[in-house]
């Protein structure tokens, strides 16, 4: 059995007829017959009644076709993806993303990314604060949020800054000092704060380490918060409607500003996915935050 049988097959039944097939195929009547009648030898049982004017598939015949679509559709999608990887598009794109970063930016980029690159797999990597760690072992190609270069062996382009608010609770004892409690007040509570996903043990933010709850995802964090459980820093996007509803209250009058980045190892080049993913960040207006 060959492909090009199948494909005969598919094209006469297309066409509707051995001859109109020929013509689809530019090819002799007698040669789409002999690929035809190799076929059904070959498998064993007929394709075709041949008793009307026009041929029509026998029930085997069928049944065989329906299986032979699915493996001509997926040899197409083969035939795709050996061009896409031919043109030194990468087959894997690896990014690591902060806990940080405005999930909605991300979205918008991937659709765009998709439109262009649609065999690339996407494999996010969820981190906080070693987003380096990612980059410098090679378990990602591109990283977004916060970013640490310690080493300098990174490229790294700071791209907006997100707002952090101090909550807590409505019903929690720092709400009494109404947008204005002191480190000393702070530092008596429990602080919800996130803790790094990777080796280095980094946090940020801590007024009080000996009276921490350590997370590692702003969803827990929240939770803690809206529960009771503690205080924490929080970027102000997530929260903006618990503070609306005042189930979160602010504790302080100035936000803590910080700085995302995108980066990626210096001694290893982007391809064609991953500099699409840089350029749309690093320049014009698309992957700003509003």
């Amino acid at each position: 059995m060959t492909l090009d049988q199948i494909q005969v097959l598919q094209t006469i039944i297309k066409t509707g007829s051995f001859r109109a097939a020929s013509q689809d195929l530019h090819r002799a009547q007698s040669a789409v017959s002999y690929a035809i009648r190799s076929l059904e030898d070959e498998l064993g049982f007929k394709l075709f009644s041949r008793d009307q004017y026009r041929p029509q598939l026998t029930p085997q015949g069928r049944a065989f076709i329906k299986k032979a679509d699915d493996l001509i559709c997926q040899y197409t999608e083969l035939e795709e993806t050996a061009e896409f990887l031919k043109l030194g598009h990468e087959p894997v794109i690896r990014i690591a993303v902060s806990s940080l970063w405005p999930l909605p930016l991300l979205v918008r980029a991937l659709k765009d990314f998709k439109k262009l690159y649609a065999q690339t797999e996407i494999k996010i990597i969820h981190d906080v604060l070693s987003n380096d760690e990612q980059l410098l072992e090679d378990r990602a190609d591109i990283a977004f949020g916060t970013i640490f270069n310690d080493q300098a062996l990174l490229v790294v382009k700071d791209l907006f800054e997100v707002k952090m608010v101090a909550v807590c609770a409505a019903g929690h004892p720092l709400t009494k000092f109404k947008n204005k409690a002191p480190d000393s007040e702070l530092a008596r509570h429990p602080q919800v704060i996130m803790s790094s996903t990777g080796g280095s043990n980094r946090s940020g933010g801590i007024i009080n380490p000996a009276n921490v709850i350590s997370v590692q995802e702003y969803l827990t964090k929240k939770t803690f918060l809206i529960e009771g459980l503690g205080w924490g820093l929080m970027p102000e996007h997530l929260v903006a409607e618990e503070i609306k509803k005042k189930s979160l209250v602010t504790l302080t009058q100035k936000p803590y500003l910080a700085m995302t980045r995108i980066a990626r190892h210096s001694q290893r080049e982007l391809g064609p996915c991953g500099k699409f993913l840089w350029n749309y960040f690093s320049n014009g207006q698309k992957g700003k935050l509003k």
